[in-house]
């Protein structure tokens, strides 16, 4: 009866022997071998990295060279007696140990009572401690000071994909080493020599398929060549391994962005039917195109890196052009939007409502109300405006007649949608805008007061009035300050009219866009007689307030007062009233001044 000789997997089969062996981490090999050559080898390692990166191998091939009685380079010769019983297992001195099943402090401590016996045939013993991060928190301190004072004969390993998980007391006793995700082309490179030894053959764009697929694990790359070479006969393209992986091709992540820039509704629908008519998981195509839409805004901020983009001189050229014809709030709306429904999606059986809803939210942005879309908006308006495109506001109230005589007309500028003549009648200081306006400075206190979140929009903000209202202006470089002033508008508005009594709107603009026409309110003459409206009250008398006059008479009353109360305009009694205010004893009795009282200090003010 013959031996029947078990299957072995490409990635074990091919698991590096030696430290030149290793793909992408010659910043840690090389100083792991020339602390062997030198003798100076610590007492504990850390090392940490994502999947597939060679931390284990890494250790397993340290744990041979420091043992080795033929180390001459810094690297196992993994041909004398200890490196083979080391291979085998004969040889006990290394100990590799799995925490996420031996993480209680038994486990620990069975290691503890272990380090005091020497090494049987080899120069140290050494304990290489897997995904140490899940040892419980009691099995860290029973490690932890072993691992600070070992006997000179013991060699510590720690390797965990979650260094964050560590304590930090853990942390300082070790020598750390961070292994790097591998490159697409070291990984490329890689595979080209394992499919040749194999006999296998992948073309040219396969192997940089796999590449990416591999997402900077030589392991996860390995193991899906091994997939797509069991499912496939000769050579195997990269079409052949989109087949049998389920994935989206190149060509069709360039249609859907195009769908998306184009906002073509029905083509977006189409590649969604296509891709599950081909049996392919929406999911997955989600993936894609998120990673895609990555390296979409890599070249749209950074340019056409090699360093950070990987493409072929074809694809480059197409990614390049993308990237000109999308705005950067678009892809941002586009991302968010695709990232919301791909959470969504995996609680559901059929995802596909939710990434048709999706795309359709994007295509029509009129449909979605949210930050990144009215962004998008916004940026696609300020494209038309730079472009010379007329933008018409529906909501504009237009200048009275008599402004179009040539003697009177305004001037006309880019931001005509933005700014709304001032009939010549209402340009005096009784306008109650004009006379909001002078109060800006209490007002955007009191905003800020009940709406912190707000000072980046209004704190210390110049304003300017219109027709319409009120206008916030924004010089070069504040586009943060701008979009919060836009994303708030609303808030805004009703803010202002509880704070002024003036219900007008309230919008924002760059000041280079109005800096023209804009009006010099505080010059603005008094109204003659006869013309201020019962609804208008001149400056002057505003200025004379009775309550005004009390909170200047009795200052101290006034900082007694609850800072955070909102004061609000009540139109219908013309008087301030308070929204709250905290009543510490409700039977108190409260006493008003009365009428003449009121008259005596306005008398004695004058």
């Amino acid at each position: 009866m013959g031996i029947v000789m078990s299957y072995q997997a490409i990635y074990r089969k091919w698991r590096p022997m030696v430290f030149e062996d290793i793909v992408g981490q010659g910043h840690i090999t090389q100083t792991l071998k020339n602390q062997i050559v030198s003798g100076k080898i610590g007492h504990a390692y850390l090392f940490c990295g994502t999947r597939g990166t060679g931390k284990t191998t890494a250790a397993k091939i340290f744990a041979r060279a420091v043992n080795c009685k033929n180390n001459t380079t810094g690297s196992p010769c993994n041909e004398c007696e200890i490196c083979r019983g080391i291979l085998d297992g004969s040889i006990l001195d290394v100990n590799e140990i799995d925490a996420a099943s031996n993480n209680g402090v038994d486990n620990i401590r069975e290691i503890r009572s272990d380090v005091n016996y020497t090494a049987v045939e080899g120069k140290y013993v050494v304990y290489i401690i897997d995904e140490v991060h899940m040892l419980s928190g009691g099995a860290f301190n029973a490690l932890l000071k072993t691992l600070e004072e070992p006997p000179g004969h013991v060699i510590f390993i720690l390797a965990t994909t979650e260094s964050h998980k560590v304590p930090q007391t853990i942390l300082s006793r070790c020598q750390r080493f961070d292994f790097k995700r591998i490159k697409p082309s070291d990984i490329a490179h890689r595979m080209k020599e394992i499919a040749h030894a194999e006999g296998f053959s992948v073309t040219d764009d396969g192997f940089a398929l796999l590449a990416k697929l591999a997402d900077g694990s030589m392991r996860d790359g390995l193991s899906i060549l091994e997939r797509v070479t069991s499912s496939c006969e000769g050579t195997i393209s990269g079409e052949d391994i989109i087949n049998v992986l389920g994935i989206s091709s190149l060509d069709l992540t360039f249609r859907t962005t195009q769908a998306l820039i184009d906002r073509n509704t029905a083509e977006i629908l189409d590649i969604i039917a296509s891709v599950l008519a081909d049996g392919k998981e929406l999911n997955t195509f989600a993936d894609n195109m998120l990673g895609y839409l990555r390296d979409l805004m890599v070249c749209k901020v950074a340019g056409a890196s090699d360093e950070l983009l990987d493409y072929s001189a074809e694809d480059m050229v197409k990614l390049k052009a993308q990237a000109g014809k999308i705005t950067f709030e678009m892809l941002s709306h586009i991302i968010e939007t695709l990232s919301k429904a791909k959470s969504e999606a995996k609680w559901l059986k059929d995802p596909r409502v939710v990434y048709e809803l999706a795309f359709v939210k994007i295509t029509h942005e009129e449909l979605d109300d949210s930050r990144e879309a009215l962004l998008d908006r916004l940026s696609s308006v300020e494209e038309k405006v730079a472009n010379g495109v007329a933008v018409v506001n529906v909501e504009a109230k237009p200048a009275p007649e008599k402004e179009k005589e040539p003697e009177k007309k305004e001037k006309v500028i880019p931001s005509e949608r933005l700014f709304v003549p001032i009939p010549a009648e209402d340009r005096n200081s009784a306008n109650p805008v004009v006379v909001a306006a002078k109060k800006w400075d209490k007002i955007s206190r009191t905003i800020l007061k009940n709406a912190p979140f707000l000072a980046i929009a209004i704190n210390n903000r110049s304003i300017t009035v219109d027709g319409a209202g009120i206008i916030l202006l924004f010089e070069k470089g504040e586009t943060m300050s701008y979009r919060s002033a836009v994303r708030y508008l609303g808030e805004i508005r009703e803010m202002f009219k509880k704070a002024s009594g003036v219900s007008c709107d309230v919008k924002a603009a760059w000041h280079d866009e109005v800096r023209d026409v804009e009006y010099d309110f505080w010059s603005f003459p008094k109204p003659l007689e006869g013309e201020v409206s019962n609804e208008t009250m001149p400056e002057e008398q505003l200025q004379k307030d009775p309550l005004d006059s009390l909170a200047e008479r009795f200052a101290d009353i006034v900082e007694m007062s609850d800072d955070n109360a909102f004061v609000e305009y009540d139109e219908k009694e013309s008087s301030f009233a308070q929204s709250s205010i905290d009543v510490e004893q409700e039977d108190d009795e409260e006493e008003f001044l009365d009428e003449e009282e009121i008259k005596q200090i306005n008398n004695d003010e004058e």
